[in-house]
């Protein structure tokens, strides 16, 4: 008997955490909440540099962590971003050694569209960069 209250227990655990992630993450009427971008926090050294341009190689953020940083074609940027895959500027003469950066939209959502054409770019915007990760906010791309 003990083992079933304890079996049971545990389910009614399992199931209530997972209940409850679900109500923070949708509302009643089934529809997802939105949530605002985090901000860098106060004691963050980022580097907030407003309206800053990088000219770099579009790669994939995967390979190029690999070590296989090739600059993606028109063709291979615009297939990656249909399926969500990460992609990133590169600047620097090497794709594979050069400084990566991840690219987004000033409202925090994700720039694969922007970054969909492939070969190199110039990104004008903020840049953050905080434990060797480096974000630039895409306000303009050329």
């Amino acid at each position: 008997m003990k083992k079933i209250l304890c079996v049971l227990a545990v389910f009614a655990l399992i199931g209530g955490s997972a209940f409850s992630q679900e109500l923070k993450t949708t509302k009643r009427s089934g529809a997802p909440i939105t949530v605002a971008p985090a901000e860098p926090s106060k004691g963050a050294k980022a580097m907030k540099i407003s309206g800053k341009s990088i000219k770099g190689s579009i790669v994939s953020v995967m390979s190029y962590c690999a070590g296989k940083g090739a600059v993606l074609t028109k063709d291979e940027a615009s297939d990656m971003a249909k399926r969500g895959e990460m992609l990133g500027v590169v600047v620097g003469k090497n794709a594979k050694t050069g400084k990566l950066y991840l690219v987004c939209n000033a409202d925090g959502t994700s720039a694969l569209i922007k970054l969909a054409n492939g070969g190199t770019i110039t990104v004008t915007g903020k840049i953050f960069s905080k434990g060797g990760v480096n974000l630039i906010t895409a306000e303009h791309v050329e």
